[in-house]
């Protein structure tokens, strides 16, 4: 992955409140940001006058900083931040006992929008990440009427080659089975049992294969432990089998071909290497066990056991158990199975409410800037809590285009993180510094940009599709936090975000505005264009309604501007949707009580059938 350093120019100002205490000869501040955040681990360096060498102090987590004993003099205050352009000061210390204070600001860069380039040092860089990505084959052994089961599946190797992975940081993470096997997998429910009986039109799914890569890590893969026996030679085909299953693991198309491709090879792609090395540096974890077949009819099943986070979490589904038939071409393509685990039914304890997260999410704080060229670049700073003790690899939502260049931890320290090619299982993670205990609140600072995150529909409408993925989310729909948003657009523009209004202003070429939300909300979304504003008042509930406009058709709907969209008057639609919002906000009050929202958003969606909704913002497909 390429590397750069270039100027930072996101633009966010950079506020030093310098109260400079020269009574102690101390110059002290507190490095804070546009919006009045504090900004942790900035590094403050004074040089000049009788100095033999520059005094460098960080910020600490209270963005406050001191250098003390300086002598009056002339000094130059120079303040650094990843994300931020650094900045310059003279000050003059001439009376020790004069206080003054300073306002600095870090200046906004007009003409390119970007983010610094990656740090081959911590990206993809961890060592034990390094050993997993290349991770060979070990100990082989001859296999001949070996049985095991996980959950509602059956392996049975009749006779070949078990070869093991490898062993990293001592622990073994896998196997590679060649030779003549059957899989086996009775459904427990008549529900299940019915769906495969639709497809197969038999009650259980029955498949001789040639090879098998398993993946595993914790109790799961300790059924494999019988099978090693009798030594044998390592198989020629066992490490074709591996790199085959390595190439095809990892690879990822622009357009899903099918179904299935579109969930295990589309943005939210599973790095299998960075799932297990989260097992690897937390042993706390229940652990998993995946198998991927090459069977004689179907040449990629594969199935999924994983009691916590869900065997299909691209789907947000609480099952634990999966099969897929991998076949994006094919008729048959598609999920066969997914269910819970046979001894929760047995036990009658088979529930989707379980709690299958590894980490919540408490607030987000994003700083964003758009360019004329619609390049998005972003500065997030994370702050959550694990669920359980010892967590160090914390996997984000975030589009695999959006590159990540630069991961800090509340003190300002980089941090390692992964992120493969876009191409390829290029999903994020972070790797902390140490374990964290549960239910002990962590912060981490993500930078980073790209394109194809807006889509713009023609004559000044832009909108976020990946509401879930355009920052680095942790668990999407299924858990609420806090959102801190600061947004700078080309000034042209109008933007309208989840939250609440606190302010705006212009930055040279940006308008900037800051949203914040009181209480947590699911997931944030914002869209933008040369929006024309229209209001309704509601004097009985006193909700403030707001509704924005494009006075044009989007490009799409250019061509039918003759026809029956001809009669299509924007803002009338607009107050007509205001309307609507203002009696259904009066029904809900009514039955429910008061919302807890008192501002309203309707913002036109350019996208012919296609809406979003937050609490207080509502994307209203033009079609409606």
């Amino acid at each position: 992955m390429s590397s750069w350093r270039s100027r930072c120019i996101l633009g966010f100002f950079l506020l030093l409140l310098l109260p400079v205490c020269l009574n102690a000869a101390t110059v002290s501040g507190t490095v804070k940001d546009s919006t009045g955040a504090v900004v942790v681990g900035a590094q403050i360096e004074i040089r000049g006058s009788n100095l033999a060498q520059p005094l460098i102090v960080n910020s600490d987590a209270s963005g406050h900083f001191a250098i003390p004993d300086l002598k009056p003099g002339s000094y130059i205050l120079r303040v650094t931040s990843g994300g931020f352009e650094p900045l310059e000061r003279g000050i003059d210390l001439v009376d020790v006992n004069v206080n003054f204070e300073i306002n600095l600001a870090l200046p906004v860069a007009k003409e390119q929008i970007t983010v610094p380039g990656n740090n081959d040092k911590f990206a993809n860089s961890d060592a034990v990440y390094r050993k997993l990505r290349k991770i060979g084959l070990g100990a082989a052994f001859s296999v001949e009427g070996f049985t095991f089961k996980c959950d509602v599946a059956t392996f049975e190797m009749k006779r070949g080659t078990l070869t093991l992975l490898e062993p990293v940081n001592g622990i073994v993470t896998g196997a590679v089975f060649v030779g003549a096997g059957h899989f086996t997998l009775k459904p427990v429910t008549r529900l299940a049992q019915t769906e495969i009986h639709r497809r197969l039109k038999t009650d259980q799914i029955d498949e001789d294969f040639t090879d098998v890569v398993f993946r595993y890590t914790g109790p799961p893969g300790k059924m494999l432990l019988a099978a090693i026996t009798t030594s044998t030679a390592t198989s020629e085909d066992s490490a074709k089998v591996l790199e085959h299953w390595r190439e095809s693991m990892r690879q990822r198309r622009e357009v899903p071909l099918g179904f299935s491709e579109s969930l295990l090879h589309g943005d939210s792609m599973e790095n299998v290497d960075a799932e297990v090395l989260a097992s690897l540096y937390n042993p706390n974890r229940p652990g998993f066990f995946d198998a991927y077949m090459r069977g004689t009819k179907h040449k990629d099943l594969r199935f999924r056991f994983h009691p916590r986070g869900g065997a299909m979490p691209e789907l947000d589904s609480p099952e634990e158990i999966a099969l897929i038939n991998y076949d994006p071409e094919g008729m048959d393509d598609g999920i066969w199975y997914l269910d819970h685990l046979a001894q929760e039914y047995t036990k009658g304890t088979a529930s989707s409410d379980e709690e299958r997260r590894y980490l919540e999410a408490r607030k987000f704080k994003i700083e964003t800037v758009i360019g004329k060229n619609d390049h998005l670049a972003s500065i997030a700073t994370v702050t959550f809590e694990p669920l359980i003790a010892g967590e160090r690899v914390v996997k984000f939502r975030l589009l695999p285009n959006l590159r990540v260049t630069r991961v800090s931890d509340q003190a300002g320290k980089d941090l390692y993180f992964l992120q493969e090619n876009r191409k390829q299982d290029g999903s994020f993670y972070v790797i902390l510094a140490d374990a964290i205990d549960a239910g002990k609140e962590c912060s981490v600072t993500i930078e980073y940009g790209g394109d194809k995150v807006l889509l713009n529909a023609g004559n000044g409408s832009y909108y976020v599709h990946a509401r879930e993925s355009w920052y680095p989310n942790l668990n999407g729909f299924n858990e609420r936090a806090l959102y801190d948003l600061t947004f700078k657009i080309p000034k042209k523009y109008k933007l309208i975000s989840l939250g609440m209004l606190e302010r705006e202003w212009m930055e040279g070429d940006f308008a900037a505005s800051h949203w914040t939300t009181a209480k947590p909300i699911a997931v944030a979304g914002f869209n933008f264009g040369q929006y024309q504003k229209v209001d309704i008042a509601d004097n009985k509930d006193g909700y403030q309604i707001e509704g924005y406009y494009l006075p044009e058709l989007p490009d799409r709907l250019n061509a039918f501007k003759s026809s029956a969209l001809s009669g299509m008057a924007p803002r009338s639609m607009t107050q007509y949707a205001l309307q609507e919002t203002r009696a259904e906000l009066q029904l809900c009050d009514y039955f429910f009580g008061k919302s807890g929202f008192n501002h309203i958003y309707i913002t036109e969606q350019p996208d012919f059938n296609y809406g979003q909704s937050w609490p207080n913002l509502v994307y209203l497909p033009i079609s409606a």
